[in-house]
């Protein structure tokens, strides 16, 4: 054997004890990640169940919400309809009313002679527009 075959053949074994050190450094590896992967399974399991559960009761609870609202907005809408109805049926009466019992008290005051406090259409509430008060008529 020449030099060159021996140095072949000394570098062919140092590589393959390298090689099989790599390998089994490799395999110490493998070991260890299949550990891990095997704990990680065992610990999202449950925990994977369990927030299926969580998702569950929040889309139940988002459903009693949504229950909630359309029940509200129902009750708004009957609200609306009902004030609607109560102004439709009243304001026109009690308007009416007012002003029928405006129009008596004028009357009534004329008729027992005193003026009514309208003055061009105008109520002073007893006073004059630059805020000084009204003297009282008297009768002669």
């Amino acid at each position: 054997m020449t030099a060159a075959a021996v140095a072949l053949t000394v570098v062919a074994v140092l590589l393959a004890l390298s090689l099989g050190v790599v390998t089994v450094a490799l395999l110490r590896t493998l070991r260890s990640l299949r550990s891990v992967i095997d704990d990680l399974n065992r610990e999202a399991g449950p925990l994977l169940v369990d927030l299926a559960g969580d998702a569950r009761k929040a889309s139940e609870g988002l459903d009693r919400v949504g229950d909630l609202v359309g029940a509200a907005e129902s009750v708004t809408r009957r609200v609306d309809g009902a004030s609607k109805v109560a102004y439709v049926t009243f304001a026109s009466p009690v308007v009416k009313v007012l002003a029928v019992g405006h129009g008596v008290s004028r009357v009534s005051r004329r008729l027992r002679g005193r003026d009514s406090d309208d003055t061009n259409g105008s109520a002073t509430n007893g006073h004059r527009p630059g805020g000084a008060a009204v003297p009282p008529k008297r009768k002669a």
